[in-house]
């Protein structure tokens, strides 16, 4: 039964040995895609596939015209807009104008102009048949129109004519066109796929073409010319023909059992290679070689209509029933294998790379998989580490009976096992150290073969070796050795000597190493379970999913010659920089935006393993082991193939309703409530990696953060002009230089111009300014008519007053004049003139309380009869300090008789003391007592009064009243204000 068992397992290991032999390399350049009905095509027969100018892909189906951008399929046809007159599309032309030509299947020709508009051709108009088999433009600018019956050509101004020589046309213009077809020269191909069936336009005449000679009674199923000038001829069934000035070559290009029965297209993409498209699959003639396609190894469908090369230099291949294919040029060269690979090396002595895989060693030389002795040597083995020391020697850790091998270059070879003095027999690594000494790591221990006498030293558990399950072995320049194990963390050696642990509780991220290097000079890297800790400069930072990692496991590190750091994880392959490494350590930033890789990217695996070794090749190329093969990324090759991706802002939405776009303006009506612009970032390689950031000029300051999202949304926007801008970026972080922009314009209802808010205020402002001035007219009339009837009762109190004393009568009305023309001349406000006039008035309303017969006596007053009138102020400033609203009254009644010098009465206040109020009243009062006849003597003279003035300034007055009073007296020349 054991025998048995063996003999089915060698069998499977030569088949799976097989396969990979078979596997063409031409392949592991392209990640392959496939689209069909379940992605959104409206059907899987594709009869026609472009790219237009602006970079999308059109795709010709029976259920209509596609546009795609890598991620979104839109169909247009009659059902999805109305300016549409067809249901399928089964040929699409972009001219040089970049107008977009759409023959259909029974409707006529659609031609879609760059300006939106649309243009119809059918056999109402001069086309020989509505049904539509392809179309060319010619070196005027004409469209060539291919029909089920015959041909018809189209002007640049669209008119439908007949070239010259038309009548020289065979068949009289009855036949079914397949292709057409215009030359370098300018000459019109006409492919009809029968005998004698090809027909070329040249000099204003119709011929059948007779040049090829190599096969008898050719029928013609395609033409092409390769960018040499060469013409290429698909010949059924399945012959591509050469044509060149000089020779004919006859190239069979069909393959398999059955191998075709027409070529449909023939087609040569940007690196020379010709692409033969047949019913059976597809033939790639490089290098010299042939390569093979079909069902076997990849195609949904094996009849290839047409074939095409993007921008971006993706091939795309149009199928008969499986819908769109694409070949992208991958980032990763993946090669698929039987076997888990658990390590890489590249052995300059043999020139070969080395790949340790869990059923033996295998070698890859010139891009292919060889065997040789060492490779059937260690077949059916497994082996998890190999590496070379620096004289050659081949050293092969493996888990077999034969535990660790040394193979030199002349072929000697040599193993260790545990009877033999190793640790254990399962070896998971082998380094060789400087002073040539082997340091091998196995389950049960670390073993070190000295180079001198082939002795060897083992290190088990200790108090220092926790776990001396050993997992990986990396020495530094000054000859310390780190050796870490799986749960145990690190140990540092010196001349064999443990000088140094390092676990989790000693800062490491994590206690199972899976690998330890170097990134840059004094840098130690662990790769843990649980993370990876740098230790620089004696500090360990560590690294996890919390700092941007995306993951915890970090199996191993590498740095590309473009100092860009890759890593493997239990999340899969990715990279990040070193200038984000160092922002982390540095403390400037906090994570780290890790970029993976998937199948898109070329990685056409299960993933990576933990404990596998990958590497650098002197070419700058990184290696990584697969569970299931390995994969190649070559900085250099794909740092040429990156370009940003093409940004167009497909559509704009004002409330749901969709807004023409006129170039870069839009105009939206008033009241709109959301805006939505609808945008793509058209790239055919990892669609779904592009990001995108907008910004809206007059509503926000700046982009938003990178996003995936097609589309943006704005609510409430006010009335204005705003500016939208759009970026993007690639997979590979390549950034749009010049942003899309598109203005819009959102119109303000008449309430929300700029001049309705002013009408408004104008409107309010005269309305109020009519009711106050309304209010103040009738306030004014009110308080004309309370003043008038204060002045009165003032006039009226004041005439009581005075018409105690018969020679003061108007005593009290002339000092208030002169008190207002004192306050006048001073400078003082209509206001404060108002309320010395007032006080002025009723300045002697306490004489109420002087007796008629001391008032009116004629001769001089006694000193007890001065007594009692020099009380009526205190007399007045009692009445009148019930007045609360006004109590300059008050004041004026108290303190007009007071000196400026202090001998006044009756407070014997003193210069500034004194109320300025009452200073003017008392000067007002003396003026008029002067100037008034009194019964005990006659008015003074001008001059006189004047005199007083002048001598009392200063004394009696305060000196800037009394001037004014002298300027006053010096203006009345006539005495005019003598009583």
């Amino acid at each position: 039964m054991k025998k048995f068992l063996f003999t089915v397992w060698i069998i499977f290991c030569s088949i799976c040995s097989a396969q990979i032999k078979q596997t063409d390399p031409f392949f592991t350049d392209y990640v392959w895609r496939s689209w069909s009905s379940d992605d959104g095509l409206p059907g899987n027969a594709i009869t026609d596939i472009i790219q237009n100018d602006d970079g999308y892909i059109f795709i010709g189906t029976y259920g209509g015209l596609v546009r795609f951008d890598g991620v979104e399929f839109i169909t247009f046809n009659k059902f999805t807009d109305e300016k549409y007159n067809f249901l399928s599309a089964r040929a699409v032309v972009e001219d040089s104008r970049g107008n977009l030509w759409i023959g259909s299947n029974d409707e006529g020709i659609v031609c879609a102009l760059r300006d939106g508009s649309i243009k119809n051709f059918s056999v109402d108009n001069g086309l020989p048949n509505n049904s539509i088999r392809d179309m060319c433009e010619d070196c005027d600018g004409n469209m060539w129109i291919g029909t089920a019956s015959g041909i018809a050509c189209i002007s640049k101004e669209f008119n439908v004519f007949k070239p010259e020589g038309f009548d020289t046309i065979p068949n009289d213009n009855r036949f079914i066109v397949n292709q057409l077809y215009c030359d370098t020269a300018g000459r019109i191909w006409i492919v009809t796929r029968s005998e004698k069936g090809l027909y070329v336009y040249s000099d204003q005449s119709f011929s059948v073409y007779d040049g090829i000679h190599s096969i008898k009674n050719p029928v013609v199923t395609t033409i092409s010319q390769e960018a040499g000038g060469a013409f290429w001829f698909g010949v059924a069934p399945y012959y591509a023909v050469k044509i060149t000035p000089t020779e004919e070559i006859v190239l069979d290009v069909g393959h398999g059992q059955q191998k075709g029965t027409l070529v449909s297209c023939i087609f040569q993409d940007s690196a020379k290679n010709l692409w033969f498209a047949l019913d059976n699959g597809v033939t790639i003639l490089h290098d010299g070689f042939f390569s093979y396609l079909d069902r076997t190894n990849g195609l949904v469908d094996q009849n290839i209509i047409s074939i095409i090369e993007d921008k971006e230099k993706n091939i795309w291949l149009a199928t008969d029933c499986g819908g769109v294919e694409k070949l992208s040029y991958s980032k990763f060269q993946t090669t698929t294998m039987p076997t888990t690979i658990n390590a890489i090396a590249q052995d300059k002595f043999r020139k070969v790379v080395w790949l340790a895989g869990d059923d033996g060693l295998y070698c890859q030389a010139n891009g292919r998989l060889v065997e040789n002795s060492i490779t059937k040597m260690c077949r059916n083995m497994r082996i998890r580490h190999v590496s070379l020391t620096k004289d050659g020697a081949l050293l092969i850790s493996t888990y077999s009976k034969y535990g660790q091998i040394k193979i030199d270059l002349d072929g000697t070879v040599k193993f260790w096992t545990k009877r033999k003095g190793l640790a254990g027999d399962r070896v998971r690594v082998c380094e060789q150290v400087s002073n040539g000494d082997l340091y091998v790591g196995t389950t049960e221990g670390l073993s070190i073969i000295h180079a001198k006498d082939g002795s060897i030293t083992n290190i088990n558990k200790s108090e220092k070796v926790t776990n001396d399950y050993i997992m990986c072995i990396y020495e530094e320049d000054d000859g310390k050795v780190w050796i870490g194990t799986d749960g145990g963390g690190v140990f540092v050696l010196k001349d064999e000597k443990i000088i140094l642990t390092l676990t989790k509780e000693k800062g490491l991220a994590g206690n199972v190493i899976f690998k330890i290097a170097p990134l840059r000079k004094n840098e130690i890297w662990i790769c843990t379970g649980s993370g990876a800790s740098c230790i620089k400069n004696g500090q360990i930072y560590s690294f996890d999913s919390s700092k941007g990692f995306g993951t915890d496991g970090v199996f191993q590190l590498m740095l590309d010659y473009t100092q860009k750091v890759w890593g493997t994880s239990n999340s899969g392959l990715f990279n990040i920089t070193l200038d984000d490494i160092d922002e982390i350590i540095e403390g400037k930033k906090t994570k780290i935006n890790a970029k993976f890789y998937n199948k898109l990217d070329g990685i056409t695996s299960g993933g990576v393993t933990s404990t596998s070794l990958s590497m650098r090749d002197d070419l700058g190329r990184m290696w990584f082991t697969l569970v299931d093969g390995f994969t190649i990324y070559d900085p250099v090759r794909n740092a040429s193939k990156t370009s940003a991706p093409e940004i167009k802002i497909q559509e704009v939405y004002a409330d749901s309703n969709i807004v023409e776009m006129k170039g870069d303006k839009i105009i939206l009506e008033p009241g709109v409530k959301r805006l939505l612009i609808k945008y793509t970032g058209i790239s055919f390689i990892s669609s779904e990696q592009v990001r995108f950031k907008t910004k809206l000029d007059g509503f926000e300051d700046d982009y938003t953060d990178w996003t995936s999202t097609r589309f943006v949304s704005y609510t409430n926007l006010k009335p204005g002009t705003y500016k939208f801008s759009l970026i993007a970026k690639n997979g590979d972080e390549v950034v749009t230089e010049t942003p899309a922009e598109i203005t819009i314009v959102l119109k303000p209802f008449f309430w929300q111009q700029w001049w309705f808010p002013v009408i408004c205020i104008l409107v309010v402002a005269s309305i109020l300014a009519f009711v106050t001035l309304h209010r103040i007219n009738r306030y004014k009339r009110e308080q004309e008519k309370a003043e008038k009837l204060l002045i009165e009762v003032t006039q009226a109190l004041a005439g009581t007053i005075d018409a105690k004393d018969e020679y003061t009568n108007g005593h009290s009305t002339r000092v208030a004049i002169y008190a207002r023309m004192l306050s006048a001349t001073l400078g003082d406000s209509e206001e404060e003139q108002k309320k010395i006039f007032y006080a002025a008035m009723l300045h002697d309303i306490g004489k109420i309380g002087v007796p008629d017969g001391i008032i009116n006596k004629p001769g001089k007053l006694t000193e007890k009869e001065y007594e009692v009138v020099k009380q009526h102020p205190v007399t007045g400033s009692q009445i009148l300090s019930s007045i609360s609203s006004m109590e300059e009254i008050t004041v004026g009644a108290r303190s007009h008789h007071e000196w400026y010098n202090g001998k006044g009465y009756p407070d014997k206040l003193k210069g500034e003391k004194i109320p300025r109020i009452a200073r003017i009243i008392g000067v007002a009062d003396a003026y008029d007592a002067m100037t008034s006849n009194r019964s005990y003597r006659h008015y003074m003279q001008q001059a006189e009064v004047r005199e007083e003035f002048v001598k009392n300034r200063g004394t009696q007055f305060d000196p800037e009243v009394a001037d004014c009073m002298i300027s006053i007296i010096d203006k009345d020349t006539t005495y005019s204000l003598h009583e």
